[in-house]
């Protein structure tokens, strides 16, 4: 997607502007991945898109309830709605939690930009380097906007170019595959398909959630609403334009290429200028959207640095630009070895959708809300399917995060 995490807090939306913003941090990078999700579980799987509209728009307005309960101030944040309902472990867990979130999806980033840049180059130019040669350029670049990016006012605006790369690639995507069935292409004649793989359904849920981790930035989208007693009207919406992507592109993919859909889908697109269009697309995207993830979480660690050394905080615009610079280059260089060290989009993506955007999207919020009091006021109906989600939510945390850890370690080992 670009799963952009950052949406544009920078002013105070109305509703419609607020249903973009809600829309451009939940869709993206995921968008790609969607067709192997629904290949893994069969077509069944496209109810598990569904399935996962429902709950993440269930536990995505508990998280902004969880903003007001058992309290006379706003609070302001994911970690602290976690210290306020389970203490220092509570605020500890969440803090993690985001950080290897931000990192691993900025890790992910790099990836796909340096693995289609490598497409591009040897489908136009023949030449075959290996990945992590196009890596570490990809963390050159992430490098230089992080370290001159001080605050996210600086940066969030490209947000909305992820937005419009994602729309063209489902477009691309979806045309491409309809044009090869029409033309009964070789490919989508041999394409098998399956109604349902009970065993793959949780690490396809945990792939699909990946698509709908967009509640980390919820509580920042809320307090710039003008409106914000309309966060689940705008929710509701901007999630419904996202299920429409995703169901295209997952509903086409799988269609043309069946079993054999690859995550990114754009590997199973035929070489040509369609092809070559959406790479691009993506790759600026994803390139523009790293830095966005990783300032984030320098922010994060910066504040943390801040609040045990006052005096980190202060000094000429010099000494702040390298007390900026040097912690951000180690975090780009653990990015760059990481990235070059496991470079397989698809595992990389199933594992942090299995092991993070779970516990972000649908185990935290309900135990949040839990603890917070706020199912004391709910029907027994509503309790019923909030401990349902919280029930599935694990179930594609652990299953999924084994069969992600398993398929990551066997292409290792291929490697």
């Amino acid at each position: 997607m670009l799963r952009c995490r950052i949406s544009l807090h920078l002013f105070s939306f109305p509703l419609p502007v607020s249903r973009r913003n809600c829309s451009c941090v939940v869709a993206g990078t995921g968008t790609l991945g969607m067709p192997h999700a629904v290949a893994q579980s069969g077509w069944l799987g496209t109810l598990v898109v569904l399935l996962a509209l429902f709950m993440s728009t269930t536990t995505g307005n508990m998280l902004i309830e969880c903003l007001y309960l058992k309290s006379n101030v706003r609070r302001t944040s994911y970690q602290e709605i976690a210290h306020d309902a389970y203490g220092k472990v509570g605020h500890y867990v969440a803090f993690g939690t985001v950080g290897v979130n931000l990192f691993g999806c900025a890790v992910l980033y790099v990836i796909l930009a340096a693995t289609l840049i490598q497409t591009m180059v040897s489908d136009i130019g023949h030449v075959n380097e290996p990945v992590y040669f196009y890596i570490i350029g990809c963390t050159f670049f992430v490098w230089v906007c992080l370290i001159f990016t001080k605050t996210m006012k600086e940066i969030a605006l490209l947000s909305i170019i992820g937005a419009g790369a994602t729309i063209g690639v489902v477009m691309i995507t979806v045309g491409v595959s309809a044009d090869m069935m029409i033309h009964r292409a070789s490919v989508t004649l041999s394409a098998a398909h399956k109604l349902i793989d009970w065993s793959k359904i949780p690490l396809s849920l945990a792939t699909i959630s990946f698509a709908y981790g967009g509640n980390v930035v919820y509580p920042h989208m809320e307090q710039t609403m003008r409106h914000p007693r309309s966060w689940s009207k705008a929710l509701w919406i901007a999630l419904t334009a996202c299920l429409f992507m995703y169901m295209s592109i997952a509903v086409a993919g799988y269609l043309a290429f069946g079993s054999a859909t690859m995550s990114p889908v754009l590997k199973n697109l035929p070489q040509g200028a369609w092809s070559a269009i959406a790479n691009s697309l993506i790759t600026l995207h994803v390139l523009l959207a790293a830095p966005i993830l990783l300032t984030s979480l320098a922010m994060m660690v910066e504040a943390c640095i801040s609040a045990r050394s006052p005096n980190f905080a202060q000094g000429t615009s010099r000494q702040q630009f390298l007390k900026r610079a040097i912690p951000r280059t180690i975090i780009i260089l653990l990015a760059a070895f990481i990235a070059s060290v496991i470079p397989f989009f698809g595992d990389v993506m199933d594992l942090l959708g299995a092991l993070t955007t779970c516990l972000l999207v649908f185990v935290m919020p309900i135990m949040f809300y839990y603890r917070l009091g706020g199912m004391k006021t709910m029907r027994w109906w509503g309790r019923l399917w909030a401990w349902f989600i919280f029930l599935v939510g694990m179930v594609a945390l652990v299953l999924g995060t084994y069969d992600a850890t398993r398929h990551l370690i066997a292409d290792f080992k291929q490697k």
